[in-house]
């Protein structure tokens, strides 16, 4: 269920983003080349996040959920931002995240095998 919320939340994010970059495409004349790049450019980054998302998806299956992964991404994204050059460093602090989440996940299925052993 909490993946499926999740999922939700991403969609209906995107869509909502997307919403408003095609509103900003239309608007008059005033502004209208700064808006237009702009808009250009989120979808850009849209399309890189997309594309980021779907490669450590494939390198990450089995290992890390899709929902997980898209959060990773969000967060790679959120810090990115916060950097003269968002797109630049946006997938090098994905795949870092992805990879820390990874080793995360096994170390838990380490204490899950140990916990049910000694229980046994």
């Amino acid at each position: 269920m909490k993946t499926n919320l999740s999922e939700l939340a991403f969609a209906s994010n995107q869509n909502h983003t997307r919403n408003e970059a095609a509103s900003t495409r239309q608007t008059g004349a005033t502004g209208s080349s700064f808006r237009r790049f702009a808009a250009e450019r989120f979808d850009q980054l849209v399309a890189l996040k997309e594309r980021i998302a779907a490669n450590l998806a494939k390198e990450f299956a089995g290992t890390i959920e899709a929902a997980l992964i898209r959060q990773i991404v969000t967060e790679a994204e959120a810090l990115a931002a916060t950097t003269p050059f968002p797109a630049l460093l946006l997938p090098a602090l994905a795949e870092e995240k992805a990879h820390n989440a990874a080793k995360w996940s096994v170390r838990q299925q380490i204490i899950r095998n140990h916990s049910l052993t000694l229980a046994a």
